[in-house]
């Protein structure tokens, strides 16, 4: 990364409509080659999700609950009964462990889809020479489980609290896909924080993930419609429940059901690294920028001279915004510059 702290530089002044527009272009260049392992690993969690989780997903249907009927009842004001609470007690039991297992699996197998090209495709982003190969094998190191941990596994046990936990986690850790691969870094941890820190920068982070969520989900609902235009949904739906019948499991036909239904998510696989790469290229060199005028700062013994040099341009530590003038506040993320004019 320092031989190439020129090209990283270039990253730190672009906004968040650049960066985008940048990670569309990674997209489109780099298409061909991530297609097939990232498409794997959405096909593996199909997989994975179907052989696992089946049984639950037919005992819960067992349980017999209509939640329209319940909301229902509920809104007339007609009572249930200690049966029918039980069951409810149990249906969304069984509903939030299927939740969490659901969400646990996708996690554990799109970080480590994520952590497979995320080095590659920050080299190439930043014009080095690499190989698909070579990057994706070195990739696989004991360092990849520390990711695995905080974003495979907390991520989703977090979003067991309503989903605002599991946010936080998110975006605080999510760089950390690049952080651990990059020799250059010792405590992968600490720096993907320090990237990501400043709400400007959580921001961006989740504003990355909510367009590309939003991107696939047009495009699924568009697929989706013109799916059952052509196929009668009805015919879908009943084949589909006896493929899922304990007497009648097809589970063949169960996971190829589910490749056509998630085929825009298959295809669309690379989208959501291909723009994190750019957001994150941009946020390391804002914060290295940071951290360079902090170092050049506190060595110098004269430091009024220093500030003088330096105060006509310099970039906010914690979120990386360009300050024309040495402040007490950041204007952007309101983080205490202070210790900087000491």
């Amino acid at each position: 990364m320092e031989k190439n702290s020129q090209r990283l530089a270039n990253f730190a002044n672009k906004g968040f409509s650049e960066i985008l527009s940048e990670g569309f272009r990674l997209f489109f260049q780099n298409y061909g080659t991530l297609i097939l392992p990232l498409a794997l690993f959405q096909i593996i969690l199909i997989i994975s999700d179907t052989l696992l989780l089946t049984d639950l997903k037919v005992y819960i249907d067992t349980i017999g609950i209509n939640i329209a009927d319940l909301m229902t009842r509920i809104l007339e004001d007609i009572p249930l009964t200690a049966q029918e609470w039980d069951l409810v007690s149990l249906f969304l039991l069984m509903s939030i462990l299927l939740l969490f297992l659901q969400n646990l699996i996708g996690a554990i197998i799109i970080t480590i889809a994520m952590c497979s090209v995320s080095n590659y495709l920050l080299q190439k982003l930043l014009g080095m020479n690499t190989n698909f190969y070579n990057s994706f094998k070195l990739a696989f190191n004991k360092k990849m489980f520390i990711v695995i941990f905080i974003v495979g596994f907390c991520v989703p046990l977090s979003a067991i609290l309503l989903y605002i936990p599991a946010i936080f986690v998110f975006s605080m850790f999510i760089l950390l896909v690049f952080t651990y691969n990059i020799e250059e870094i010792n405590n992968p941890i600490t720096e993907a924080r320090a990237i990501a820190k400043g709400v400007n920068n959580k921001l961006k982070i989740i504003g990355v993930f909510v367009i590309n969520f939003c991107i696939i989900f047009i495009l699924s609902l568009i697929f989706n419609t013109i799916i059952d235009f052509f196929l009668n949904p009805n015919i879908l739906t009943y084949n589909y429940n006896l493929w899922l019948a304990p007497s009648s499991r097809n589970y063949g036909m169960i996971i190829l059901y589910q490749v056509l239904i998630n085929l825009v998510n298959i295809l669309l696989a690379p989208l959501f690294i291909n723009l994190m790469t750019v957001l994150f290229a941009s946020l390391k060199a804002k914060k290295d920028a940071g951290l360079q005028y902090k170092r050049i700062l506190y060595s110098v013994n004269e430091e009024s001279t220093v500030l003088s040099q330096n105060a006509g341009r310099f970039y906010c530590p914690y979120c990386g915004v360009l300050i024309n003038n040495m402040k007490r506040f950041c204007p952007r993320c309101g983080e205490n510059l202070s210790s900087l004019n000491k």
